[in-house]
């Protein structure tokens, strides 16, 4: 990550932001799962899911920006 980089503070920032509702949401999950609440269980299972794609999500463009800035670098 180059801290001059507004793309790159950016996109940590929206990665960060998605974990901690991923994590959140797994909380939350393992809490129904503990006290055997199958509605909740039920409820929460795709958004866990749709947590953790969108935290994949953003990480791929992480490392695509990256790469790109890698690349644009090597041919200066």
């Amino acid at each position: 990550m180059h801290h001059e980089c507004q793309e790159c503070t950016r996109l940590w920032s929206e990665y960060a932001l998605a974990t901690r509702h991923h994590l959140k949401l797994q909380g939350r999950l393992r809490m129904a799962d503990l006290s055997r609440d199958q509605a909740v269980i039920d409820e929460l299972t795709p958004l866990v899911r749709t947590a953790f794609e969108q935290c994949a999500e953003i990480r791929g463009m992480i490392d695509r920006h990256e790469n790109q800035a890698q690349a644009g670098s090597a041919g200066a």
